[in-house]
């Protein structure tokens, strides 16, 4: 499992000296939430490796599933994504990550661990159901783009958050120039690391495969739409559903999902923050592109 030390400490360095004029400016509920993530990120990322290392003691047999050959859904951010992949995968034939097994069970072992506290919260009251239950319901009291949880299918890109190494990082550390590369995976971030990031990717959704033979995965990512060339060499099998929406829906939409985010994770001092700079008129929310040619492609328009 890799780590991108450097980058981890870069985002706190930005966020207590360079964050003055950002959406990440320094404020009592900012200040909070740093200390939070330093502290309990590595904690959390201990917990993360433990279970790949149970996994290779307990759960080897893993290992012989052959890779999968998935469907991913990509595009632009607020393009119908989730829409779509939530109805897919109402059909039995497909699976995918749920939040609680990309934050919290990523292993097989940590399945393992989960479902049998789950059993033990039963018989005790269901204090662990009732936890989950009202931490949902303030989550989407918070994020109100779209029903989320505990139990949701969610954007599996997530799993790059083990690694310190995901566009996602910009929802909660407003800096346009670290997001950059992300923005450019393919061209801007490097082999070595590439090869990495997308060995640990590949593996995870081995796991999920193992649990659940003979069904098609199915990811949607707006964010990997600039790692097309690193999903197919990685899944050469692939399939590819491109999602268009029209700009003019697209683009304010979009704005208003990082202004969202911004102001759950902070506290901006304006509404929409990073439409442009210096009256140049350049966004600096960035809008994730990339090539789909020469491989399966099916563009569906939307709205």
């Amino acid at each position: 499992m890799p780590f991108n030390i450097r980058y981890y400490l870069t985002y706190f360095y930005y966020s207590f000296f360079r964050s003055k004029g950002t959406p990440g400016k320094l404020s009592v509920k900012r200040i909070f939430l740093l200390i939070f993530l330093f502290f309990a990120f590595p904690i959390w990322n201990l917990y993360i490796r433990i279970g790949y290392y149970l996994d290779n003691l307990f759960f080897s047999d893993y290992k012989e599933k052959a890779f999968p050959d998935p469907i991913f859904i990509v595009g632009n951010y607020r393009s119908g994504s989730t829409f779509l992949h939530r109805l897919l995968l109402r059909d039995p034939q497909f699976t995918c990550l749920k939040a609680w097994e990309i934050y919290f069970s990523p292993a097989l072992s940590h399945r393992w661990f989960i479902r049998n506290l789950n059993r033990i919260s039963h018989w005790i009251g269901n204090p662990l159901e009732k936890f989950v239950k009202a931490f949902d319901r303030a989550l989407n009291d918070i994020y109100s783009m779209h029903k989320t949880g505990m139990f949701t299918y969610e954007q599996d890109s997530q799993l790059f958050y083990h690694t310190w190494s995901s566009y996602n990082l910009f929802a909660a550390f407003p800096f346009p120039e670290l997001s950059r590369k992300y923005i450019f995976y393919d061209q801007e971030v490097s082999e070595k690391r590439r090869k990495g990031e997308f060995t640990y990717y590949r593996e995870i959704l081995k796991r999920q495969m193992f649990l659940h033979p003979g069904k098609q995965y199915i990811a949607k990512n707006p964010d990997f739409s600039p790692a097309i060339e690193t999903l197919k060499d990685f899944f050469p099998n692939a399939k590819f559903i491109n999602l268009v929406r029209p700009a003019e829906q697209m683009i304010p939409s979009m704005v208003n999902l990082w202004a969202n985010n911004w102001r759950a994770y902070g506290s901006p001092g304006e509404p929409f923050p990073l439409i442009d700079t210096s009256g140049t008129g350049k966004t600096l929310v960035p809008i994730p592109s990339g090539t789909l040619s020469g491989f399966a492609i099916q563009s569906i328009p939307c709205g």
